[in-house]
């Protein structure tokens, strides 16, 4: 009986092992105590469950999974949070299952609390679709992403910036395969902005493309060197750039652009400056740039500049345009950026760019400067800026082929400009007047500012200063206009009155407004002519509008004699002196009685300006206020425009000079509190407006050199009055730049201002910006000479990179001068440090003429003179040159003559003659005359009686002493001479 029990519970237990198996299409299990059919069904594969590995047997339950109602969605989000916190890893299941699918069928809790908190639950779930799904493939991690991005973008949850990095990296994690740029422009779609972590994936996919045989090209390895170059990291840069060269001529040129572009994009001009010279073939002297790198750093040195106009950009991008190569379409490209820069405030950037028109004959300058007018107008920039870019265009546009009238363009935009009131447009009528219509020949200007003005009352004073201006006869004027805006209001205010019409009293008013009597007459009849056209046209009486034609002829019939046949008394004309009258007044320097005479009757007929105007000149500048000085230069303008056919051939013949000019800017700096070197700059562009034929030339060289050198030491003196900085010793180069440009100056071979410039930088600021100075100056105007101002640093200072320092200035300085005239400064500076050993090695491989204009570069004591002159004779063979050793004799003899130095001039006598150099008659009778001059202070300060030692001329420390005995040879040689002679 109990093996029966046993027998009936294991039988029991195999049929429910049984039923639990799935169900078979065929079989059909019978017993003889009952039987039971494990029907067959159709399954329908479900594809999520391959996403996940779930559902592919039979009999095994999911794992990890449990069918439940519906959970508070914030448990489930809560627990992936807690098993990526804690295991780094979340079920497929859970992503798929709990958010996705139930994403996809719209469940409102789950929407609900994505919706209110997507900031902390979006990026996490994004997150968990890359690596942390485990368990999941690569490419089913892909299709749940995609799914769960589809699902949040359909239900309009919030997408931050932090969304798209979890998705960007879970792409990554999943190795997907995605267009960085698509998703970028994606982004800027959705109006979501980038952060730092969202450029990371686009490097990282970016460089993966690289499994696929992608290979990083010039174009990505230029990017990488902008990247660099632009955070500073410039060591890194240059090594990439550098590595360019396996990418050919074209990834050298992109990685060169790249530089050049981060440089200007940083603002840093001496790390722009470096990168340029760089950039030149040294075969061609040309920029090897793209012309849109070219562009966009010249673009982003005007964004970066100070007050946005870019005027302290000027020199550089002069520098870049004239060692651009200009492919074909680079006009083109060029009148567009012209174009941005003017939109965009930059004009000065954009005058530069604008000169480069010039090579080209048909490139829309009219228009480009009718639009540069229309801006300055409609930005309401101040007038001083108006002014200084009118005058710049003015002066570099002003040839004869190309009468550019900017100021003509300026009033037409002001006197167009909607937004612009009455006031504010007469305003610019009287800044620019004299430019438009010296003559005053345009009455018509006055018309746009009178019809902007509604009622006649106050159209009235604005006539009145109108004719003020000079504009006397309004009769030229189209009387339709102005009998609208003028007369027809005036004749409808006036009352009758039984001694006075209407007429008259209408043109009494015009009268007291400055309206001539015979302008009013011609007026008057113009309107009789149009009322009777009009009259004419109208049959009925009853509709002409008075007055009537009858009347204004009535009216011009009666004024006709007393305005044209009755003579008026005449003011006596003005009385003119002579010329020897003024000649008197100015040598007994009566300034007031000058200016009385020449503001009353002007200049005599026989008046011979060229001899007159410079001792005129002087004396404004010194005894006369600056109002009258500024007269004086008005007065001289117009002579000078007057006579201009003369003096445009010879420069020397104008009565104003350029040394002149120079002395005007000197007393303008003088003049004023507070020293400007942008309104220094500004004053020069206007007198060279003028003064248009003032030019540097040869005649006056050397009154030229000696007025700059007075000007510059004064602005030095001003600026060490002030704050010196960098910045204000750009805008003196500029300035100097500038006067260049004028063609005010001729910085010559030995010139010493940019010597004075760069020590001024080294004693003020030190070696680096005294070396970026010097190295602007070889830039912007080819001028070496301030290398001896850091040589003598280095070899007196007592610095580590001394020697290093000295080889790079003699580096860099040859490539601007010849290699004989460097060794030839370089010796004279060793003399100068007292090396005299070392200036013996290096002086055998300098020039002879280069030995001559060391001698006026470089300053000097009385023992270098002679040490100096001796080792050009030894090392140089100076003497085989006569021509070239009889200068330099002249030139230090010179020298001796205006320092007193008498002895010394004695030895530069004998040690040229040691050498077969003689004295000419000239030079010898200038150092009789220095000697004469010792010889009076000896007398005066040595000898007896009023000496101090009480010398005498026999004594033998006198008689036995050298340069008597050079001042003997010299006589006994003057006898010689004058016998063979």
């Amino acid at each position: 009986m109990k093996n029966v029990v046993f027998a009936a519970l294991r039988y029991r237990q195999s049929l429910s092992r049984l039923a639990r198996l799935p169900t078979f299409q065929s079989p059909t299990l019978q017993t003889n105590s009952r039987s039971f059919c494990v029907e067959t069904a159709q399954e329908v594969p479900n594809p999520d469950d391959a996403l996940i590995f779930r559902g592919d047997f039979r009999g095994v339950a999911a794992a990890n999974f449990k069918q439940k109602g519906v959970n508070n969605p914030e448990i489930t989000l809560a627990n992936v949070q807690q098993s990526l916190k804690r295991n780094y890893r979340v079920s497929g299941e859970t992503i798929l299952v709990e958010v996705v699918q139930k994403l996809e069928r719209n469940d409102a809790p789950l929407i609900s609390a994505l919706r209110y908190s997507p900031d902390r639950w979006v990026p996490l779930l994004l997150s968990a679709c890359g690596s942390p799904l485990s368990n999941v493939q690569k490419s089913a991690r892909e299709q749940i992403l995609d799914r769960l991005w589809a699902q949040l973008i359909e239900k309009e949850i919030k997408l931050t910036a932090e969304s798209w990095n979890a998705r960007l990296n879970a792409m990554l994690e999943n190795e997907s395969v995605w267009d960085p740029w698509k998703e970028l422009t994606e982004m800027e779609k959705s109006e979501i902005e980038p952060n730092n972590e969202t450029f990371s994936p686009f490097d990282n996919e970016i460089g993966v493309f690289g499994r696929w045989g992608y290979v990083v090209s010039e174009d990505i390895n230029a990017a990488l060197v902008f990247c660099f170059a632009v955070r500073g990291h410039h060591a890194k840069a240059d090594s990439l750039a550098e590595a360019q060269d396996k990418y050919g001529d074209r990834g050298v040129q992109l990685a060169k652009g790249a530089l050049v572009r981060a440089a200007a994009a940083r603002g840093d001009t001496d790390r722009l400056r470096l990168v340029l010279r760089r950039s030149v073939d040294v075969k061609t002297k040309k920029l090897t740039l793209k012309i849109e790198d070219t562009m966009e750093t010249i673009w982003q040195l005007a964004e970066k500049s100070r007050d946005g106009t870019a005027v302290e950009r000027t020199e550089l991008v002069e520098q870049m345009m004239s060692c651009t190569v200009r492919d074909a379409g680079f006009f083109h490209k060029l009148f567009r950026e012209i174009e941005r820069h003017i939109s965009h405030r930059h004009y000065y950037t954009a005058i530069t760019l604008l000169e480069d028109t010039k090579r080209i004959s048909d490139l829309f300058l009219h228009q480009l400067v009718s639009r540069l007018a229309t801006q300055l107008i409609r930005n309401g920039e101040p007038m001083e800026i108006v002014r200084d870019v009118a005058n710049r265009v003015h002066y570099a546009f002003n040839e004869k082929e190309r009468r550019i009238r900017l100021y003509d363009d300026l009033l037409f935009a002001a006197l167009m400009m909607k937004k612009l009131t009455w006031e504010e447009r007469f305003d610019y009528l009287t800044a620019f007047i004299d430019q438009v219509d010296r003559r005053r020949e345009r009455e018509h200007l006055i018309l746009p500012i009178l019809t902007t003005i509604e009622d006649v009352e106050d159209r009235m004073p604005v006539l009145y200063r109108f004719i003020n201006l000079g504009y006397s006869n309004l009769s030229n004027l189209d009387i339709g206009i102005l009998s609208e805006l003028i007369l027809q209001p005036l004749f409808d205010q006036q009352g009758s009155r039984r001694d006075m019409s209407r007429l008259d009293k209408l043109g009494r008013v015009l009268k007291s407004y400055g309206v001539k009597e015979k302008s009013l007459w011609l007026i008057m009849h113009d309107w009789y002519k149009r009322k009777l056209a009009e009259e004419r046209y109208k049959s009925n009486e009853e509709e002409w509008e008075k007055p009537h034609a009858r009347d204004l002829r009535g009216w011009c019939r009666a004024y006709y004699s007393e305005t044209f046949e009755t003579p008026k008394p005449t003011a006596k004309p003005p009385v003119r002196i002579s010329y020897e009258k003024l000649k008197s007044l100015v040598e007994q320097k009566e300034t007031m009685k000058l200016t009385a005479v020449l503001s009353g009757g002007g200049w005599p007929p026989d008046t011979d300006f060229e001899e007159i105007v410079p001792s005129i000149l002087s004396l404004y500048l010194e005894h006369e206020s600056w109002n009258n000085v500024t007269q004086i230069l008005a007065s001289l303008s117009s002579i000078s425009r007057h006579s201009s056919v003369q003096w445009e051939t010879d420069a020397s013949k104008t009565p104003v000079k350029n040394y002149h000019l120079l002395s005007i800017l000197l007393r303008s700096v003088q003049e004023d509190k507070e020293f400007n070197v942008r309104k220094l700059t500004d004053f020069a562009y206007e007198l060279r407006n003028l003064f248009p034929f003032a030019t540097s030339h040869y005649g006056g060289f050397f009154e030229t050199q000696y007025e700059y050198n007075k000007l510059f030491s004064r602005c030095f003196e001003r600026l060490e009055g002030h704050r010196v900085t960098v910045e204000s010793i750009d805008e003196l180069i500029d300035f100097l730049r500038s006067l260049v440009k004028l063609d005010m100056i001729q910085l010559h071979q030995s010139e010493t201002l940019t010597v004075t410039f760069v020590h001024m930088v080294l004693r003020k600021f030190g070696w680096d910006e005294a070396l970026n100075t010097w190295q602007k100056f070889l830039s912007g105007l080819h001028c070496s000479n301030g290398m001896v101002a850091l040589l003598r640093n280095c070899l007196t200072s007592n610095r580590e990179d001394g020697k290093k320092d000295v080889q790079y200035v003699l580096h860099r300085a040859a490539t601007f001068m010849s290699k004989s005239r460097v060794n030839c400064l370089y010796a004279a500076v060793l003399l100068l440090s007292n090396r005299a050993q070392e200036a013996e090695g290096i002086g055998g491989s300098a020039g002879l003429r280069d030995g001559h204009a060391a001698d006026e570069l470089v300053e000097f004591d009385e023992q270098f003179m002679l040490d100096f002159a001796s080792l050009c004779l030894r090392k140089l063979k100076l003497a085989e040159n006569k021509e070239v050793a009889q200068m330099m004799q002249v030139d230090l003899l010179r020298i001796c003559d205006s320092r007193h130095m008498g002895p010394t001039a004695l030895r530069v006598y004998e040690l040229f003659a040691d050498y077969g150099v003689e004295l000419g008659v000239e030079e010898r009778n200038r150092l009789s005359a220095a000697i004469e001059k010792h010889g009076n202070l000896a007398r005066r300060w040595m000898f007896a009686p009023e000496g101090f030692l009480k010398l005498s001329a026999t004594d033998e420390i006198i008689t036995e002493s050298e340069e008597s005995k050079i001042e003997e040879r010299l006589k006994n040689d003057s006898i010689k001479l004058e016998t063979h002679t």
